[in-house]
């Protein structure tokens, strides 16, 4: 008979929060690591005296090895140690950061970017998926929307960090102090993980097989696809924004490079606001994430459509409807990236499809790297603010497709605990609303 291998939760609430911290932690540190590049584009360009074309290569460089590696790391993160691959991943990001801060030419600068996606790479897929392991399910999904706070955390940090380094006129100090930070987290996450890592808390109990995870139905397949090619248009739109908002309101309003990095550290504050309205809407209303990211899009696309047809608003006017895009597009990843997942826990395959949709995202990021470079070339802004709107308008047309689909709840309740039913209540609450349909159709 062979071993069926199970991992017991942590019940501790001490336990629990120290877990989350030290993952909050290590991924947090991976947007400083990532973003600075982003932040100090406008500032590397004048400094060093390399073309738009040139920096979007580099920034491409990174989405491809980030997009490509995920898969890789992906499958790897449903076999083999979480906690050794998430700070791997962080350690290499480190030394990469490090290593930019040397480089002399725009080559140079690619190889080491896209080696810096690639470890970075090896960090999300297994933390989700150690989440969903040592969580009970609720404090699981609760969690992995907590996760993605570091998101707005990381890019006003590294922001901030690139508006210090510019104003001293050091673009290179901004990744070495990014590298310094990125191996003490790796450090306090292997240290940190130590006692409450998987191989401390396994059950070996003897049953019918290694792992009961099923294999993809027609229906997953059919769900699958319309969210994969949402989060392509997702990554498009939320990184296109986040790596040339600084450049946008330098070219059109004539702001110097430091004082665009400082007004684009609204976008944080702002997309807060994205994560836990999208939660707030998913567990009140619409109780199925591929619709809320359909509604974030619709919003995307709306608040696109003014900065496109009307010529030289206001800086405070572009500010906000730029802010509003963003928290849509952050509410968007983390229904498609983080929640999917986690509700097809099921399947047995967190870290494959955490990465599956998370490198789907980092297509689109690549696209957006190089393309609005390219296009700058030839076009104006204008062109790149209606290919984000086209782009957010056709994703949500996806995402209403896939919302059709349904998806049980039933997986939930084998990790509710004596005191926190939220599970059984969720599933109750759906079976109630058929019945209700159900008699309101008989009496008509």
């Amino acid at each position: 008979m062979a071993e069926n291998i199970q991992i017991s939760k942590l019940t501790e609430l001490r336990e629990q929060r120290i877990f989350f911290a030290l993952g909050w932690t290590a991924y947090f540190s991976t947007y400083i690591g990532r973003l600075n590049f982003t932040a100090s584009l406008a500032q590397i360009a004048s400094s060093a005296g390399f073309s738009r074309d040139e920096l979007g290569l580099v920034s491409s460089g990174f989405f491809i090895g980030y997009g490509a590696f995920q898969l890789v790391w992906s499958f790897a993160g449903d076999t083999f140690d979480p906690v050794r691959m998430v700070f791997a991943g962080v350690l290499a990001s480190g030394l990469f950061n490090c290593v930019m801060a040397f480089a002399q030419t725009p080559g140079f600068m690619a190889v080491a970017w896209t080696l810096n996606g690639i470890a970075q790479s090896a960090v999300w897929s297994p933390l989700l998926r150690l989440t969903v392991e040592r969580l009970p399910g609720v404090l699981a999904m609760r969690c992995s929307i907590r996760y993605s706070l570091t998101v707005p955390a990381g890019t006003f940090a590294a922001y901030a960090l690139s508006a210090l380094c510019a104003g001293i006129g050091s673009w290179r100090a901004v990744f070495v102090t990014a590298g310094i930070l990125l191996i003490l987290a790796s450090l306090c996450w292997l240290r940190g993980m130590r006692p409450l890592a998987p191989g401390d808390a396994l059950l070996r109990i003897r049953g019918k097989g290694r792992s009961e995870r099923q294999e993809f139905s027609l229906r997953l397949v059919l769900l699958l696809v319309p969210i994969c090619l949402a989060a392509v248009l997702n990554g498009l739109v939320r990184d296109g924004m986040q790596t040339w908002m600084p450049s946008y309101l330098s070219d059109s309003y004539g702001l110097s490079g430091v004082l665009s990095i400082v007004l684009t550290l609204i976008l944080p504050i702002v997309n807060l606001t994205g994560v836990y309205l999208g939660k707030l809407i998913n567990e009140r209303f619409l109780h199925n994430e591929a619709a809320v990211a359909a509604v974030s899009f619709a919003g995307a696309t709306a608040v696109l459509l003014p900065a496109i047809f009307c010529q030289q608003l206001p800086l405070w006017c572009t500010l906000a409807l730029l802010g509003i895009c963003a928290a849509m597009m952050l509410s968007v990843n983390t229904m498609l990236v983080t929640l999917v997942p986690v509700r097809l826990q099921y399947t047995g395959h967190v870290s494959m499809l955490s990465g599956l949709l998370n490198s789907a995202t980092y297509i689109g990021s690549t696209i957006s790297g190089y393309g609005v470079g390219a296009v700058l070339e030839h076009y104006s802004w204008s062109a790149v603010l209606t290919g984000w709107c086209i782009g957010a308008a056709a994703a949500s047309l996806l995402c209403l497709s896939a919302a059709r689909i349904s998806v049980s709840y039933t997986h939930l309740r084998a990790h509710e605990t004596r005191h926190d039913l939220v599970c059984r209540l969720l599933l109750e609450k759906k079976k109630n609303k058929i019945k209700k349909k159900k008699s309101t159709k008989k009496k008509k």
